[in-house]
């Protein structure tokens, strides 16, 4: 384990890749810059950040890179598109210009999705990937969270009812952390909040799951209330040879929650031969 970064300078480690279809993205890199590349994707309305609390327990050993995705923390915000397959193609170009093939990719939520769309699309860039507290179903127009993103306006209040569920956690965790995710998922503008959203309605990933050669490990935490069991089980049976854990008592955002447990498992299996 390396010395883990402060909250407050997490955001001084950024840098900016201009891809080659006009997106700059931001991304921090941590660990062995000679070892075998790990890339983090986060989940909506999250960014480089999400991974902050893991990053010290995996950094001996991989290099690693977490990026903002479009729309989120220092990247670009874009007025469109914000589907799966578009936010899919910024990454593949990520890895492009940084050179990182073969990689491994690690997902949370809506990274894991990503996860998906780089699998299938691009599968000679990776090596194993990691999908944590995600499924392939498509999102419906109602419930809880589609109300809750519809009302959204500019500027969204960081300590308002919806963004602290939103950034809420099954196991206590600290709260400067917490409060520094709920600062960024705020300054996510509510038209990406809409269109993101929006866009995960009509795309539906699940018929192009049996398309992913990379071996992949499956995570989800028993109390997360988005990637159910059902979505679980639609996963693992649409990848042939997938790996499946499940972890009692945590929630959607296990990697906050069980840092070292989490890192433990990612060690394990992408070490494996």
């Amino acid at each position: 384990m390396i010395e883990p970064l402060s909250q407050e300078t997490f955001i001084t480690r950024k840098q900016t890749v201009l891809l080659s279809n006009g997106i700059r993205l931001a991304y921090v890199e941590l660990g062995d810059a000679k070892g075998v590349p790990v890339l983090l994707l986060h989940g909506f309305t999250d960014s480089a950040r999400s991974w902050s609390l893991i990053a010290p327990h995996l950094a001996a050993d991989f290099r690693l890179i977490a990026p903002d995705l479009r729309g989120h923390g220092q990247s670009d915000k874009p007025e469109g598109c914000y589907t799966i397959p578009e936010m899919a193609h910024d990454i593949r170009l990520l890895i492009r210009e940084l050179e990182l093939a073969p990689v491994h990719v690690v997902g949370h939520s809506l990274g894991g999705r990503l996860t998906q769309a780089i699998a299938e699309r691009w599968p000679q860039v990776v090596r194993k990937i990691v999908l944590m507290s995600t499924s392939a179903v498509p999102r419906e127009r109602k419930g809880w969270l589609w109300g809750n993103i519809l009302a959204l306006r500019d500027p969204i209040d960081p300590e308002g009812a919806f963004v602290r569920e939103w950034c809420s956690t099954s196991l206590p965790v600290d709260e400067n952390f917490l409060a520094h995710v709920r600062r960024e998922s705020a300054a996510v503008p509510a038209r990406v909040w809409h269109s993101i959203h929006y866009e995960q309605l009509a795309y539906d990933p699940a018929p192009l799951l049996q398309d992913i050669s990379a071996p992949a490990l499956i995570l989800r935490g028993e109390e997360d209330e988005i990637a159910t069991a059902e979505h679980q089980d639609q996963l693992k049976g649409g990848i042939i040879g997938s790996r499946f854990i499940s972890l009692p008592g945590r929630g959607h955002n296990m990697h906050w929650e069980a840092a070292e447990t989490l890192a433990r498992l990612f060690d394990a299996f992408l070490k494996e031969s």
